[in-house]
């Protein structure tokens, strides 16, 4: 067998370490400008920003593996915290307001898997009609006002800490991403969802469900925005109008960076997607302790996002599906 060309070796390294080498340049160049942005405190700060966005992504995972598209995850995330901190102010416990949350975002997932895998209505035409539609029910609930989380259920989230270290929204969020990792990866569900995104013709000549698989991955990824939704809202405090408005965008490209394909059929949730929100997250939380410029953040969003979508273009350029 004929070696492997030392070009395409080196694009195989860049591909499976880059994302590490990413984070570690990030970590040594922000350090630069301020030495606390690698304290311990920091991290921990930097693992809570990460968490809400985490939370997401991990759901998304499931969608763009099966080929799909969910851009409305901002407005569902805006929709289940109004609904969730609504429900906590009118009294409702911590177990029920997880529930709400979940449930809230899983019945948007719902009509999304409706419309694309039983109507067969184009991914990005649907969700898109979902991203206005669920903000609008949402603003329809608080009008022009903001929604405060002040009660019992949003401090158990956003400033419990176990063991007085780690906190909560942190559990939440490594125990979302490695159970979304672990169906995606050890389960026959996850498996069929590769084989779809690769190739939903040949899948379901293999005898794969395609249309019932497809369904669940929207409804997971949007119960999954729900919670998510609560757990960001629980951190704010108060829930504006513009809560959340072009946060899909910041966890589709988080997606994309960690290795997940627009394509289908290639993905993970861990190492993966969860890199790729901690090198936004990174960023973000550099150029604020640098100093930079307010207007640079929305720069610096828009070169990220390009950049994740050519990466994706260049790792799947001659691929048949």
């Amino acid at each position: 067998m004929p070696a492997a060309s030392p070009k395409v070796t080196v694009a195989a390294a860049f591909y499976r370490y880059g994302l590490f080498v990413v984070v570690l340049f990030l970590l040594l160049t922000f350090s630069l400008f301020n030495r606390n942005f690698v304290s311990g405190a920091n991290a921990v700060n930097l693992l809570q920003q990460t968490a809400s966005t985490g939370i997401a992504a991990s759901g998304l995972v499931f969608v763009m593996v099966a080929g799909g598209i969910d851009i409305s995850l901002g407005s569902t995330m805006f929709l289940s915290s109004v609904i969730v901190a609504s429900a906590a102010n009118a009294g409702a416990g911590l177990w029920p307001s997880f529930a709400i949350a979940i449930g809230c975002g899983a019945l948007v997932g719902v009509v999304n898997g409706v419309c694309v895998a039983l109507l067969r209505i184009v991914p990005l035409i649907v969700t898109l009609a979902s991203l206005y539609a669920v903000r609008g029910v949402a603003l329809s609930i608080t009008g022009i006002q903001s929604v405060d989380f002040f009660n019992p259920v949003g401090d158990a989230v956003a400033y419990v800490r176990l063991g007085g270290v780690v906190p909560v929204v942190v559990v939440i969020s490594a125990a979302t991403l490695v159970l979304s990792q672990l169906v995606l990866s050890r389960t026959l569900y996850g498996r069929q969802l590769y084989a779809i995104g690769n190739n939903a013709s040949g899948a379901r000549v293999m005898g794969v469900a395609v249309r019932r698989n497809v369904f669940l991955s929207y409804v997971i990824c949007g119960a999954l925005a729900g919670l998510a939704g609560m757990v960001s809202g629980a951190q704010v405090g108060s829930i504006t109008p513009s809560f959340s408005e072009g946060q899909e965008f910041i966890i589709i490209t988080s997606a994309i960076l960690g290795g997940v394909s627009l394509f289908g059929g290639k993905g993970t949730v861990l190492p993966g997607a969860f890199l790729g929100v901690l090198i936004i997250m990174c960023i973000e939380n550099g150029l604020v302790m640098a100093g930079a410029n307010m207007y640079l953040y929305t720069i610096v969003r828009g070169f990220v996002i390009f950049l994740a979508v050519m990466l994706d273009c260049l790792r799947n350029t001659g691929e048949l599906r």
